[in-house]
């Protein structure tokens, strides 16, 4: 059995929640109610909800935060799920405990999600396996994440996932960093200092909530945007200190070069090389840190091009043959397995998605 969740959630329910430090190991109260404080402060947990209505209560407290989702119970004797969220101007922290059942994001919840965004993950204990794109994911503890929630995954859940987690609208972090990919993953071993530095500032950050006045939470998140935007612009262990500036300069140009040429179906990594005035050996290393291949990252960007373009009632009128030439593919029928690869549903199916 799979519930999908969808809005508007109980967490828009009024209660009253005390105004107070919460440390980053908070302890979950444990009631089936969600409680709110103008509207920055929830927390909802499955313990006294009955049994047969916890699936739907956790279903619909997922839907408020995370948007369309699927819930798939895998032992309902064991089914548990607790939340605490704190919401500032435009980020949400959360702390999600749960067991018993696997989430799932389908092409139909992405359909249907008001704005994409990404999650920056800290996992307590267990790991966690999510399925995107065909390939398996695991986190663990002891590392940090940077996770895009705009393509289909599904999770397989073993022994239940306790995390910390920050939500960062997309539109936010791709204004800051370029040529973003769906995900990254950090170590927060002593050797990773930066990592480090944003995930204390993360924890305190999430301790001093909520602010006061806006200017405050405004000044507060764009320093630590600033710091995910730092490391995720110096990320690779392959770049030196003293040339690391010239090698985004590079990949940024490059990034550029190919988002203003995507729909030229003869780019290849020799000629974006060449016409950046770069080797193709260099351009293959200062994109080696983001774990795909140059041209697996201008397939990706034609795709999310087109689904653009497909979601867009302004582009109604190009058929899907159009659409696929505009941003490059040079055969429809290898344009429509990929973009069903990517997204889970086939570029026809996308304007009926987006209309129900």
């Amino acid at each position: 059995m799979i519930v999908a969740a969808k809005g508007p959630s109980v967490i828009d329910s009024v209660g009253a929640f005390p105004k107070k430090q919460f440390p980053i190991n908070f302890c979950f109260i444990m009631h089936g109610m969600v409680e709110n404080l103008e509207n920055s402060i929830f927390t909802a947990s499955t313990h006294d909800v009955p049994k047969l209505d916890k699936l739907a209560y956790w279903a619909n407290v997922l839907a408020g935060i995370w948007g369309p989702i699927q819930i798939e119970p895998t032992n309902p004797h064991l089914f548990d799920g607790r939340i605490h969220s704190v919401k500032s101007t435009h980020l949400t922290f959360n702390e999600i405990r749960f067991r018993g059942h696997n989430i799932h994001r389908t092409a139909r919840n992405i359909a249907r999600m008001k704005q994409g965004f990404y999650v920056l993950a800290f996992p307590r204990e267990n790991p966690w396996t999510m399925t995107q794109e065909g390939k398996d994911f695991t986190l663990k503890p002891g590392n940090m994440y940077l996770l895009s929630n705009t393509v289909p995954y599904k999770s397989h859940d073993k022994a239940g996932y306790d995390t910390f987690n920050v939500i960062i609208p997309s539109r936010i972090l791709e204004n800051l960093v370029p040529g973003l990919e769906l995900r990254y993953m950090f170590n927060l071993g002593p050797a990773d200092k930066k990592a480090n530095i944003l995930h204390d500032f993360v924890k305190s950050f999430y301790r001093c909530l909520p602010f006061d006045g806006e200017e405050e939470a405004l000044f507060m998140e764009n320093s630590l945007l600033n710091l995910l935007t730092f490391l995720l612009m110096e990320r690779s262990e392959d770049i030196e200190v003293n040339d690391s500036s010239v090698k985004l300069a590079h990949r940024r140009r490059v990034l550029d070069y190919i988002d203003k040429r995507l729909n030229d179906e003869f780019m290849s990594p020799e000629t974006i090389a060449r016409q950046n005035g770069l080797s193709a050996g260099y351009l293959h290393r200062i994109f080696k840190p983001s774990g795909a291949t140059i041209m697996e990252m201008v397939r990706e960007k034609r795709l999310c091009k087109a689904h653009s373009l497909l979601a867009n009632p302004k582009f109604s009128g190009l058929s899907v043959t159009e659409v696929a030439y505009m941003v490059g593919f040079k055969h429809p029928s290898d344009f429509s397995r990929a973009y069903k690869r990517m997204y889970g549903f086939s570029p026809k199916e996308t304007r009926f998605l987006r209309q129900k």
